[in-house]
């Protein structure tokens, strides 16, 4: 049977993939190195940072707890918890009550924080556990489509991009990753009561697990047809959302606090070409400073301008990325990658395209079509790390010493 695009299915056999022993170990063993190279990378990169290079002033939430300890501990682990950071682990201890603006910042992940101790350390094991099995959740859910050799491209290029550096500190993008690669992998492979209270979850992390009704319903009506008992599991991320929602009223009386709550940075409905021309507009202004490395990394108050002309680059990025694998990647895959990409684009904040490097893991399964590119040609594999390890190196000690990043 000749493969469908459209599912990137090759036939009813794909739909559950046999994985013996061998196949199994290999694909371990491949995530074991990936993940801890990577890791292990970003670490170094941020201890160093932190040591040598100027620091900003932190900025932190009313009633937050900054991270605190001996020099080494925030040489390992203090480091961290910047920016948002700080908010989870705020909401992790004191909650939502009477702080509006926390509501932003979704549950389950300062959850499992508190689950874990409420500390640096309890959200930076939460994170890097969510990581490694977000990387095998992705693989397995590649491989099934595309085959291993894309796979292994596919969370290689995911666990070395340059704002991945966030699956070590106390950021929600891993639990986001493992739930929603998760969710679509039982969804691929049919298996819906598993998939939907995953993708559900995926909703309590972020607003972004909702994007994944777009692939149920898509897969559900391709392999299931118009079966409505099939087409309800597709009602799990919004009923997700809503529990949230339930949630809010007696402490707020809102149920749509959280969205408000994102007026306190700037964010705004806008038409995405105006915000793509204000960010290619931002990008000039701010790229002498943004290229001088000495501005970067002035101490005081931190400064989002900076930022702007790598949010644009990133955006290109993602954008030129998605362009090339519109027909190389599963179409289910693809829409989720185009869904996640207008949400910054038609949802911008005050600087425009702000937190994109970051926002680009959201639409995750874009490592798939990059996995495509660099499995086929050689050449991109070592033009990918040529520019990805140096700008992660820079982001990584940005992040560390309190600059913005995303």
């Amino acid at each position: 049977m000749a493969k469908d695009w459209i599912t990137g299915w090759s036939g009813p056999a794909a739909d559950r993939v046999t994985w013996d022993r061998e196949s199994t170990r290999t694909a371990l063993r491949s995530i074991a190195w990936v993940f801890l190279l990577s890791r292990l990378f970003f670490f170094e990169i941020a201890s160093l940072a932190f040591l040598y290079l100027p620091h900003a002033w932190i900025q932190a939430p009313q009633g937050s707890l900054l991270p605190s300890g001996n020099g080494l501990y925030n040489v390992l682990a203090g480091l961290w918890a910047h920016w948002d950071g700080l908010w989870y682990l705020s909401i992790a201890h004191f909650g939502y009550t009477g702080r509006a603006q926390a509501t932003a910042f979704f549950p389950l992940y300062p959850l499992a924080i508190k689950l874990f101790g409420g500390g640096v350390v309890g959200g930076m094991v939460v994170s890097m556990a969510s990581f490694v099995a977000a990387l095998w959740f992705f693989y397995r859910l590649v491989q099934i489509d595309l085959g291993p050799r894309v796979a292994w491209y596919s969370i290689l290029a995911l666990a070395f991009f340059p704002t991945a550096f966030y699956a070590n500190a106390v950021y929600s993008e891993s639990l986001f990753l493992m739930l929603a690669a998760g969710s679509l992998y039982f969804l691929r492979t049919r298996r819906y009561w598993i998939a939907g209270p995953l993708g559900a979850l995926a909703t309590l992390v972020s607003t972004y697990g909702v994007l994944l009704v777009l692939p149920y319903v898509w897969m559900i009506w391709r392999t299931e047809g118009f079966r409505i008992k099939k087409l309800m599991h597709a009602l799990w991320m919004p009923a997700g959302l809503l529990g949230y929602m339930v949630f809010l009223v007696p402490r707020f009386g809102n149920p749509l606090v959280f969205e408000q709550a994102q007026s306190g940075w700037g964010r705004h409905r806008e038409f995405f070409p105006i915000t793509i021309y204000q960010a290619a507009v931002s990008a000039w202004h701010s790229a002498p400073q943004a290229l001088n490395l000495h501005q970067l990394f002035i101490g005081g108050p931190p400064s989002l301008a900076p930022m702007n002309l790598l949010n644009f680059v990133f955006m290109v990025f993602a954008a030129v990325v998605l362009v090339l694998c519109v027909k190389r990647i599963p179409f289910y895959l693809w829409i989720f990658s185009l869904a996640a990409l207008l949400i910054p684009l038609d949802y911008p904040a005050g600087s425009p395209l702000m937190s994109m490097p970051r926002l680009v893991l959201e639409a995750f399964p874009l490592f798939a079509g990059l996995g495509t590119i660099m499995a086929r040609i050689r050449w991109t594999r070592a033009a990918y790390f040529i520019v990805a390890i140096p700008v992660g190196m820079l982001l990584t000690a940005l992040f560390a010493t309190a600059h913005w990043v995303a």
